[in-house]
């Protein structure tokens, strides 16, 4: 069971962007409908592995139990030893689930979303009392009384969701953006994260492709924009490199596109992304419902008679 920061290329903004934004829906809760906790082939429930795998030390005294227990609380930092201060709670609770689609998903998968034992994000250990403060509220309602934890809590909250293709409602998409954007002086939105196994048959929500750029010294990177064409030719997104060089195009419906960089007064030329390098044809991405194409990625090349007024240069 790992956990956060993610392997990978893409980022949590672009992962948080590849959400459906729906009203929560369905009919009224039921939480026997997730069938948890279960119990496994030595006879341990889903609860008792979950105390196993937050121990601070994981030797056992008995196939279920540790010998001595102690838990760090993860998201108000309290260390626990009596095991009846211990909740193990979801971090995307039932209820949040279900009226997110869980309500709308075969018996089988809402078992399997439950006891999500194969990473160790779902289900963590967490104070009895902070967890009935809690309740089913989503980041819009209720965030950690241990506010260093806000970026990882968005990103995983994010994860989850995206794994299980769950949608996100307005008002918790615009506070998981408000903490991704500003948690970590801003930087928690280009922290790493890789795109999660589904939980689920993929297939919805809008598609992203992200990258980057390589470009002669000195030259300002925001002062490039980027623009995705369908195959219709038309402009149907379009960004600005970030100062660090990179940048994203989220938001969009599945399909091909081509991905033009335009360099503006960065001292640049403009030019396509494609698999032949710079000058070479545009090469058409596709993209599926749900996904992220990442590493598109070219290098710059100045604009004839431009390296005197290259913004910066010395």
């Amino acid at each position: 069971m790992s956990g956060y920061p993610f392997p990978g290329d893409a980022t949590n903004r672009a992962l948080l962007n590849t959400l459906v934004r729906k009203e929560p829906s369905g009919p009224e809760f039921r939480g026997s409908a997730f069938e948890y906790p279960v119990v496994d082939e030595q006879g341990c429930t889903t609860r008792e592995r979950v105390l196993i795998a937050f121990a601070s030390d994981k030797t056992l005294a008995s196939p279920c139990t540790v010998l001595h227990p102690q838990w760090v609380s993860v998201w108000d930092r309290n260390v626990l030893v009596d095991p009846a201060e211990v909740d193990v709670v979801h971090l995307v609770p039932l209820e949040e689930a279900w009226h997110s689609g869980a309500w709308a998903w075969t018996a089988k998968q809402r078992r399997d979303f439950a006891n999500d034992l194969s990473n160790g994000l779902a289900l963590r250990v967490l104070t009895a009392t902070t967890n009935a403060e809690r309740g089913s509220s989503d980041p819009a309602r209720w965030l950690p009384p241990y506010d260093g934890g806000n970026c990882n809590y968005a990103a995983e909250w994010v994860w989850i969701k995206a794994r299980w293709n769950l949608t996100i409602d307005p008002a918790e998409y615009g506070a998981l953006k408000t903490l991704i954007d500003t948690t970590d002086a801003g930087t928690c939105g280009e922290k790493p994260a890789y795109v999660p196994p589904l939980g689920l048959s993929p297939g919805v929500g809008p598609a992203s492709i992200i990258g980057g750029i390589g470009a002669p010294s000195g030259t300002l990177y925001s002062l490039i924009r980027v623009q995705a064409f369908n195959a219709d030719h038309r402009v149907v997104r379009e960004t600005r490199v970030r100062p660090e060089g990179f940048y994203e195009l989220t938001g969009l419906p599945p399909g091909g596109y081509t991905v033009k960089f335009l360099g503006g007064t960065s001292g640049t030329s403009d030019q396509w992304y494609s698999d032949q390098g710079p000058g070479g044809p545009p090469e058409v991405i596709t993209v599926k419902a749900g996904s992220i194409a990442s590493g598109i990625t070219v290098a710059m090349l100045a604009a004839p008679g431009a390296a005197a007024s290259v913004p910066g240069a010395g």
